[in-house]
């Protein structure tokens, strides 16, 4: 981060050089996860990027969470926030758990996906997701979105379960004990439980229904396809890949404070820095770089769409 230095100067040339810079740099607020977790490492790294631009001269990370950083963008209490997608899109039309529409959330880039899987042992007896009927699955504790999220499915696809709602270092170490017989989970592309899983235990996955996927993509433009695992070589028991439902952390800016140069500057910055960034997360590192401009269902920063067009990236 960058620390300020006072000095005493003379020369009226100096000193009106010096207010002009501090008049022209700008402080931003960007609203962060909590420490501990994968999003606040990458927004430091994204704040160190943006502090070494002339035009900015601070950032300060705002403690919260994915569906607060939502709240604070559209409140006016930060100028970007990163936050998961669903959370934007909710936020942006005004649905639960948010109590009015923020019609000044925009997508300044997209980050790294989170995908749904069902993960069981290779020697399971589960072939298809309607396999999981009766079966003891972790989905995670109850209050994470992949609780939710599994809820959901199973209930869309009229199966019963007996769940588990255990952490993913625990709910993986009861697949390998086989005191649980699957794990529901939304990893990024490359999880540590789940490296650690198929290190030690062959594994495969098992796609959701055809179905189900369209209807999930249907419903929320923050969702999209993509393959998990994208890089099968750091899974070296795992027996196979699917094509799956797939939603991203992104960063969000706020439409309305956030200038078009701002946007574009930070934009082009964290692009032409992404190793970086991508040093802050593992998964960023698969990341191709025209994923950025990836399309979740949230207007593009004008600033941002622009980079993005003279990239080629979008049309």
């Amino acid at each position: 981060m960058k620390s300020i230095i006072k000095t005493v100067c003379s020369g009226v040339f100096l000193g009106t050089f010096l207010a002009s810079q501090v008049a022209i740099a700008q402080d931003l607020t960007l609203a962060t996860g909590r420490q501990g977790g994968s999003q606040y490492p990458i927004t430091v790294a994204i704040a160190q990027v943006i502090e070494s631009l002339p035009q900015f001269n601070s950032v300060t990370l705002k403690p919260g969470g994915g569906t607060s950083n939502v709240a604070a963008i559209g409140m006016g209490q930060a100028e970007l926030a990163i936050t998961l997608s669903p959370s934007a899109v909710s936020g942006l039309k005004g649905e639960k758990p948010y109590k009015e529409a923020y019609g000044n959330i925009t997508q300044l880039f997209a980050l790294h996906g989170f995908k749904i899987t069902t993960i069981v042992r290779n020697d399971s007896d589960i072939k298809s997701f309607k396999d999981l009927e009766g079966k003891k699955v972790s989905i995670g504790p109850n209050g994470w979105t992949i609780n939710t999220m599994a809820k959901k499915i199973l209930k869309m696809d009229g199966i019963t379960i007996n769940a588990q709602t255990l952490k993913p270092n625990d709910a993986v170490q009861q697949l390998k004990d086989g005191n649980i017989d699957a794990i529901i989970n939304t990893p990024s592309d490359l999880y540590a439980p789940f490296i650690d899983l198929a290190t030690s235990r062959e594994v495969r996955l098992v796609p959701l229904n055809a179905k189900t996927q369209s209807t999930l993509i249907a419903e929320n433009p923050s969702f999209y396809l993509s393959t998990w695992p994208a890089d099968p070589s750091a899974y070296r028991k795992l027996k196979n890949t699917v094509e799956t439902v797939s939603y991203p952390n992104i960063i969000i800016a706020n439409g309305k404070t956030m200038s078009n140069e701002a946007a574009y500057a930070v934009t082009k910055a964290v692009a032409e820095n992404f190793e970086k960034v991508a040093a802050s997360e593992r998964s960023l590192s698969v990341l191709k770089l025209n994923q950025l401009a990836l399309d979740v269902g949230i207007p593009l920063h004008p600033g941002s769409a622009k980079y993005f067009r003279e990239q080629g990236w979008i049309k």
